[in-house]
């Protein structure tokens, strides 16, 4: 079953996807960060590039993307690999129960909240064993 952990009041969402998606590469995970648009994907993969620690990434269709352990997708037929998915779309990405571990990532905007309760009362009415870290407390 799919471990899902929930990162809420997110000051810097970026920020912490590039610090989970380190700690994960490190590890040699394959990692899918879902995102809302090919131009968000592009942003974030430049941000990657640009850290200290190497963070090899691909948009999702590319054609080296079955090689490369990061994937920047915005629709689900990008998905190829099922370890690891960060969801930053404000939807329940309905593929989800294919992965080992999804991290959802709410930021501190009341939409974000709105939306990401609605996904946590999902998982948990379905019997998903859900870990919260809220990180303004952290």
């Amino acid at each position: 079953m799919t471990r899902v952990r929930f990162y809420t009041d997110i000051p810097d969402r970026a920020g912490l996807i590039l610090h989970l998606v380190e700690q994960a590469v490190t590890r040699q995970r394959q990692v899918t960060i879902y995102l809302a648009s090919a131009e968000a994907a592009e942003e974030l993969s430049q941000r990657l590039w640009q850290q200290a620690a190497f963070i090899p990434n691909v948009l999702a269709d590319a054609p080296q993307a079955d090689l490369t352990p990061v994937l920047l997708a915005w629709l689900p037929e990008h998905i190829r690999q099922d370890d690891m998915l960060f969801n930053c779309q404000a939807e329940l990405p309905k593929f989800f129960s294919r992965f080992r571990h999804l991290f959802e990532l709410i930021g501190a905007a009341e939409d974000e909240k709105t939306a990401g309760r609605q996904r946590y009362a999902f998982y948990r009415d379905r019997g998903y064993e859900i870990q919260h870290m809220k990180m303004q407390t952290q």
